[in-house]
C-alpha cells in the first residue's frame, strides 16, 4: 500500500506541465548538451592518440553537430511516430553505447564513425524532450520554459568544460565511459516523463512529406533568426580565446574564469527573460537587449580597448546577448505552420546545430580581416536582424506602457 501511495505522490509531483516535469525536461536538454560539449578541450588528445594532425581531429568534434543537423527532419519523423519517450530511451542507448564504444576505439575512422552514431541519438533525445515541453505547457510557461531552453545548451556547455578539464592531456578515454555511464543513469528518470504520444494530428505526417516543411515562409525566417545569431555567437568561441590572450595579453586562466562568468550571465539572462517576456515590456526588453548588447559586442573588439574593459563588457554583453535568443525560441509556436509545433521546434535545433558547426568556420576568416568593419557587420545581423525576422509586438507592447503610465500620472 504504500508503495503505491509513493508511486502516486511521484506521480502528482511530475504531472504533465508542472514545473518539476518541465524542469526534468530541461534537465535532458543540459545533459544532453554536456555529453555533446565533452570533446571540445580534448581535440589535442584526440590527434595525439590516433597521430592525425589537430585539424583533422576537430571532426570529432563537428561530427555531432553535422549530424543532427542532416538528421533533425527524420528523427522529428521517428518520434512523431513512436512518441517522445520511447524516442527518448531509444535516444539515450544509442548515446550511451556509441560514447562508450567511442572511448575504447582504436582507430580514428572507428572513432569518428562512433562519433557520429552518438550524435545522432543525442539529436534523438534532444528533439523528443522539446516536443515534450511544447505540448506539455501553454501561456506563461510555456514562454518561460522555451526561454530557458535557449540557454540550456551554454549550460551544459559550461558544465562539460568543468567536468572535462583535470582530464586534458590524460585519460580522455575514461571521459567518454564516464559520460555514457550518466547517460543511463538519465534512463531512470524516463518514467517520470509523459508516457503518451503527444504529437498532434498535424505533425504526423508521412515519411515523403517530411521536407514540405521549408516552403513556409515563416519556418525560413525562424531558421534566419536562430542561424545568423547562432553562427555569430558560436563562432566567437573560437574568435576570442585568440583574441583575448594574443591581442590583449589575457592570461589562459582569467580568459577561463571570464568564459565562464559570461556563461552563467547569459543563463540568468535566459530565466529572467522568460518572465519578462510574459509581460507587456517584452518586446521592449528584447529590443533594448538587442541593442545594449551589439554596442558591448563592438566595445570588445574597437582597437585599444583595455583588457579590463574588454572583460567587463564581454561578461555583461553575455546578459543582454541572450535576451533576443530567448525571444527566438519563445516564438516557435507562433512560428509554426498549420501547427505543426515539433516541425518548427525541429528546424530551430537544426539550426542551432549547424551554427555549431559553420560558426567557426564562417567567422575566424573575417575576424582575421585589416579592419573590424566586417565583423562589426556580422555583429549587428546577429543581434538586430532578428528582431526583422520573428512578430515583435513592439507597437502593442509600448502602446500599453504609454496608457499604463498615463493613467498612473
Amino acid at each position: 500500500m504504500s508503495s503505491l501511495s509513493t508511486q502516486k505522490r511521484e506521480s502528482d509531483l511530475f504531472a504533465s506541465g508542472s514545473w518539476p516535469s518541465v524542469a526534468l525536461i530541461l534537465l535532458f536538454a543540459v545533459v544532453i548538451a554536456a555529453c555533446h560539449g565533452k570533446t571540445m578541450l580534448l581535440v589535442g588528445d584526440f590527434a595525439q592518440s590516433f597521430n592525425v594532425d589537430p585539424a583533422r581531429g576537430s571532426w570529432i568534434v563537428s561530427a555531432v553537430a553535422l549530424i543532427a543537423a542532416v538528421a533533425s527532419p527524420v528523427v522529428t519523423w521517428i518520434v512523431s511516430v513512436t512518441g517522445e519517450r520511447r524516442a527518448i530511451i531509444a535516444g539515450l542507448l544509442v548515446a550511451s553505447g556509441c560514447g562508450y564504444l567511442g572511448g575504447q576505439a582504436t582507430g580514428f575512422a572507428e572513432f569518428l564513425f562512433l562519433r557520429v552514431l552518438e550524435g545522432a541519438g543525442y539529436i534523438t533525445v534532444v528533439l523528443a524532450a522539446l516536443a515534450l515541453l511544447i505540448h506539455t505547457t501553454d501561456g506563461p510557461r510555456r514562454v518561460r520554459a522555451l526561454a530557458f531552453w535557449s540557454v540550456a545548451s551554454p549550460l551544459g556547455g559550461a558544465i562539460s568544460l568543468f567536468a572535462v578539464s583535470p582530464f586534458v592531456g590524460g585519460e580522455w578515454r575514461l571521459v567518454f565511459s564516464g559520460h555514457a555511464v550518466i547517460l543511463l543513469f538519465l534512463l531512470f528518470a524516463v518514467p517520470l516523463l509523459p508516457a503518451a504520444n503527444l504529437a498532434r494530428k498535424g505533425e504526423k505526417k508521412p515519411f515523403r512529406r517530411i521536407f514540405d516543411i521549408y516552403r513556409h515562409p515563416r519556418i525560413i525566417r525562424l531558421a534566419a533568426a536562430v542561424g545568423i545569431p547562432l553562427t555569430v555567437g558560436l563562432g566567437l568561441a573560437t574568435v576570442v580565446p585568440h583574441y583575448f590572450i594574443e591581442q590583449l595579453g589575457v592570461a589562459p586562466a582569467t580568459l577561463g574564469f571570464v568564459s565562464t562568468l559570461g556563461i552563467l550571465s547569459s543563463v540568468l539572462a535566459g530565466a529572467l527573460a522568460g518572465y519578462l517576456l510574459t509581460w507587456r515590456v517584452g518586446p521592449i526588453a528584447v529590443v533594448s537587449g538587442a541593442v545594449i548588447g551589439l554596442v558591448l559586442e563592438i566595445l570588445v573588439f574597437t582597437p585599444g580597448v583595455t583588457a579590463g574593459v574588454a572583460i567587463a563588457a564581454k561578461i555583461t554583453q553575455g546578459f543582454f546577448g541572450s535576451f533576443v535568443m530567448a525571444w527566438v525560441f519563445t516564438n516557435i509556436p507562433k512560428m509554426s505552420p498549420n501547427g505543426d509545433l515539433m516541425g518548427a521546434g525541429s528546424i530551430a535545433e537544426q539550426f542551432l546545430y549547424l551554427s555549431m558547426f559553420l560558426g567557426p568556420v564562417l567567422l575566424f576568416p573575417v575576424y582575421t580581416l585589416e579592419t573590424r568593419l566586417p565583423l562589426f557587420l556580422a555583429f549587428a545581423l546577429a543581434h538586430l536582424l532578428p528582431l526583422f525576422l520573428l512578430p515583435l509586438g513592439l507597437k502593442e507592447a509600448y502602446g500599453a506602457f504609454s496608457r499604463k503610465t498615463a493613467k498612473s500620472a
